[in-house]
């Protein structure tokens, strides 16, 4: 059930992604498509390792590769934001 609730809820992300590239008239190149898809994909496979470990029961597990690996995650998803998708359109 836990995978089902991932992929709905980083599929709304996706969506919300698009719309606010819509919203502010951002012109990404397909490079910068391809950084948000690389984030996007490195997003659900955190989520899904933390679901894994604490399916195996190993929450000790979860909790450290969850900080390890969504540490990385959240910086890569700010210096995105900062890099791509905050910019003004040229």
């Amino acid at each position: 059930m836990i995978h089902i609730l991932i992929g709905a809820v980083t599929t709304a992300l996706l969506i919300r992604i698009i719309q606010f590239t819509k919203k502010r008239n951002l012109a990404l190149k397909w490079w910068q498509w391809s950084l948000v898809a690389l984030e996007y994909a490195y997003v659900i496979f955190v989520l899904e390792i933390i679901a894994g470990f604490v399916e195996e029961g190993a929450v000790k597990g979860a909790l450290v590769m969850g900080t390890i690996l969504g540490f990385v995650a959240l910086t890569a998803g700010f210096l995105l934001a900062r890099l791509v998708s905050l910019r003004k359109a040229a």
